[in-house]
């Protein structure tokens, strides 16, 4: 019996989670269990996990809900979908769930997951990794996709130790790529989600606002030169094509959709915001390099609190 969890199922989580419980519902070699508490829990328990999509809506049950590790054991699958605040604790309080060969799968917005955890862990078998999607929590226990084509990307290892995994989330109905040099398709997406993040938070706008404001548009466009001169830095080269394409990237997704900081600080919850902004400015300080964009920028997320 193989036992793969998603520890939280919000916009990313759910994605992931209504995939895996749809195709392993049945099975009795998988187990999918989907850790989450409180309202969220009550909520997949009694009515079963939504996604709502331009593909329609569906609505499956995992073989278990959970919100502690007694309930759990030993995990073969740890799929890390919370925000990147969320990272220490879910690794503490669901620690004795992880052995030694517990694969653990980073997903947040980050190009340093697994320097994260291992701040919090010493066990386990770290695989980086990211998704290309939009989807945000309507209520709880119910998702709704807006964007982007649910391509996740893993790696940063050989590949032949992993052809088990890929063969289980293949199987489990997910659009993934296994990538030895992960880092690279990390800093990609950072490239874009990083920026995009900070300024429309910064100016209270919607992807399609920024989009169509011109000043904006070439303050991300600094933005990200920010970011592939810090790249470099980390040994990580990102072309003048990388930014190009980050940058028309916008185009592609609803005229109202929001990044996922800019819904945190909106709703006064805690954000992403030291991941996705600080991050830039103190690892750009550490190589001498000025960040002038990312600053103007932060200052004004500052001045919302």
């Amino acid at each position: 019996m193989k036992k793969i969890a998603i520890a939280g199922i919000g916009g990313i989580g759910g994605f992931i989670g209504v995939s895996l419980a749809k195709n392993y519902h049945k099975s009795k070699q998988e187990e999918i269990i989907f850790i989450c508490r409180n309202e969220t829990k009550e909520a997949i328990v009694q009515n079963g996990l939504t996604l709502e999509s331009a593909a329609g809506t569906l609505t499956v049950l995992p073989h278990r809900v959970a919100d502690a590790p007694e309930e759990i054991g030993i995990l073969d699958v740890l799929i890390l979908a919370c925000k990147s605040y969320s990272l220490e604790s879910i690794i503490k309080a669901y620690e004795s769930c992880i052995g030694d060969d517990t694969v653990v799968i980073t997903l947040q917005n980050v190009v340093n997951g697994k320097e994260l955890i291992r701040q919090y862990l010493n066990k386990g078998r770290i695989i980086e990794g990211c998704i290309y999607v939009a989807s945000n929590v309507k209520n709880p226990g119910y998702i709704q996709h807006v964007g982007g084509p649910g391509k996740i990307f893993i790696g940063g290892e050989s590949h032949n130790d992993y052809r088990w995994l890929m063969d289980l989330l293949v199987k489990g109905g997910l659009d993934i790529t296994f990538e030895e040099n992960i880092k690279g398709v990390l800093w990609k997406k950072y490239l874009f989600v990083a920026p995009v993040a900070a300024i429309t938070t910064a100016y209270n706008i919607s992807f399609g606002e920024l989009s169509a404001n011109r000043h904006l548009m070439d303050v991300l466009k600094n933005m990200m030169v920010e970011i592939q001169l810090l790249a470099e830095k980390e040994g990580i080269l990102l072309s003048d094509d990388d930014v190009s394409t980050s940058y028309h990237m916008l185009s592609k997704f609803p005229y109202s959709a929001k990044s996922s900081l800019q819904l945190d600080v909106e709703s006064g919850k805690a954000s992403e915001k030291k991941f996705l902004v600080d991050y830039v400015m103190e690892q750009s300080a550490r190589h001498a390099l000025v960040t002038p964009f990312y600053n103007e920028v932060n200052e004004r997320i500052l001045s919302l609190a």
